[in-house]
């Protein structure tokens, strides 16, 4: 019979014992931590494809280490071991993740899932640091007048309009803290009552184009509800099941990290959210446009009704991030001053998209060469515009994160407006 199939991980290369391993890591949140792999596992583990037979495995394993002859008995070791850490795709890993998505349904709401490693999981730290990035913005933003800028004068963006949408990182906060602050230094206080869909990338990639949830999402001072009549709304009108894969939320942090400053910026007051994450298109449509999609258009249509007939302010942000490129993502060129230009040009090119508000021309831009820097917010940018169109938007910031395993990734900060008709 063939063997296991290995699972999509996030594989990461580093040391153990002064000699080269890989750490795996999900995005589904089902390891408890970083599994290592010692080199010769990790090179059996990637055999497991699924098909292979037991004899298959032995015979590659000894083509990639040179003869190196890999008994029955050492296969079955690494194997069941692989399977209790949860890394194949088996009746343990099932069992698992109908676990995790029954825990997930029977909680109260969404703990936040890297308070304590991502950010202070104490309220006033949170805040703090929080406001550090908000308050770095401000200062180091030149206003028109020649004084200090201010977060009132960025909700109209000069135009003497408020921003209908934002596009802001999903990165940590240690590398993209200074963006995040520029982003939401545009939004300034959220009026109370105020509702924001939040778009957020699926890492865990479900078998679905959106997945809604109706836990709240806990920050370490209060919990957000979710907006149920806007919930209700959209579930009403569309006609397929988007909380199917709701646990996937559980551990995604691009939601996560928005509604931490969209907290901080309501200062205690009423707030709703409505979380909304999406999976790549393109395993559905490839470079053709997601408008295609059935369950893309309808779910579109579906949000943009419950927000026209809300009959309250609701503002729509996405936590996006834009190119991953060098080793750690799979190029060969290593990270340095070319490959940095090089996505540096091509995130600029789909930025200039976002500005023009075309979610056709941003999605036709990146999928050019079939996505080739792996814009992870792709799917989320379109959804983003789509639901605002007509807008325009304006770039606040781009900057590029470097990751110490050998990866770069690009983001911005971005406001969209609606559109008037004395704007030509």
């Amino acid at each position: 019979m063939p063997v296991p199939k290995l699972r999509p991980l996030d594989l990461v290369a580093g040391e153990w014992q002064g000699r080269r391993a890989v750490y795996a890591r999900d995005y589904e949140g089902l390891l408890e931590s970083p599994v290592l792999l010692p080199l010769p596992v990790f090179f059996v583990a990637l055999l497991l494809d699924g098909r292979r037979e037991i004899i298959d495995v032995q015979g590659e394993y000894a083509r990639l280490t040179g003869g190196t002859i890999l008994s029955r008995e050492d296969l079955d070791r690494i194997i069941q071991d692989l399977d209790a850490h949860h890394l194949l795709e088996t009746p343990r890993l099932a069992q698992r993740r109908r676990d995790v998505e029954q825990a997930y349904r029977a909680a109260p709401h969404r703990s936040p899932a890297h308070a304590g490693v991502s950010y202070p999981a104490d309220p006033a730290g949170l805040a703090a640091a929080l406001q550090g990035f908000l308050t770095a913005a401000e200062d180091g933003r030149p206003a028109r007048d020649g004084g200090k800028a201010n977060r009132s004068e960025e909700w109209s963006q000069g135009n003497g309009r408020r921003p209908r949408g934002l596009l802001a990182p999903h990165i940590d906060f240690l590398r993209g803290g200074p963006t995040y602050g520029l982003a939401y230094g545009a939004v300034g206080e959220i009026p109370a009552g105020t509702c924001v869909v939040v778009v957020g990338v699926a890492h865990a990639g479900p078998p679905a184009p959106y997945v809604l949830t109706t836990k709240g999402y806990a920050t370490p001072g209060r919990v957000i509800e979710v907006d149920r009549p806007l919930l209700d709304a959209v579930a009403s009108r569309y006609p397929f099941d988007a909380m199917a894969h709701e646990a996937v939320h559980r551990t995604e942090h691009s939601i996560e990290f928005q509604v931490l400053f969209l907290d901080h910026l309501a200062g205690g007051r009423p707030l709703t959210i409505l979380p909304v994450l999406c999976s790549s298109f393109e395993p559905w449509c490839g470079r053709a446009s997601p408008s295609q999609l059935g369950e893309v258009e309808s779910f579109i249509a579906a949000l943009r009704e419950a927000i026209a007939e809300a009959g309250r302010p609701v503002m729509v942000v996405g936590g996006v991030d834009l190119s991953h490129v060098g080793p750690r993502f799979g190029d060969a060129e290593a990270v340095g001053p070319t490959l940095a230009a090089a996505a540096r040009a091509d995130d600029l090119a789909a930025l200039d998209q976002v500005v023009a508000g075309d979610a056709e021309g941003f999605w036709r831009t990146v999928m050019a060469d079939g996505n080739r820097r792996r814009v992870c917010g792709l799917s989320a940018i379109y959804t983003v515009l789509r639901l605002l169109a007509p807008t325009r938007g304006h770039l606040l910031a781009y900057n590029q994160g470097e990751d110490p395993a050998g990866g770069m990734v690009g983001f911005a900060a971005a406001v969209l407006s609606e559109v008037r008709a004395d704007d030509g």
